[in-house]
């Protein structure tokens, strides 16, 4: 079963991977510290990849576009 923080960091995800292609790098950006936070408190980030990763994936180029 998905948490609701796992949710909530899918949802924040989103809405980054949305400001990226609206071309709104303050919306992004603030989307990405909300990430960083999360994946901060995470107990095993290690265990599978995590939003924060995708989201680096999508500053990087490689990303997938899934929207």
């Amino acid at each position: 079963m998905i948490s609701k923080t796992e949710m909530l960091e899918r949802d924040i995800l989103r809405v980054f991977k949305c400001a990226c292609r609206q071309n709104r790098p303050d919306i992004a950006e603030f989307m990405l510290t909300a990430l960083e936070k999360l994946d901060s408190e995470r107990v095993n980030s290690a265990a599978r990849k995590t939003p924060l990763i995708d989201a680096y994936q999508e500053i990087a180029g490689i990303g997938t576009s899934q929207q």
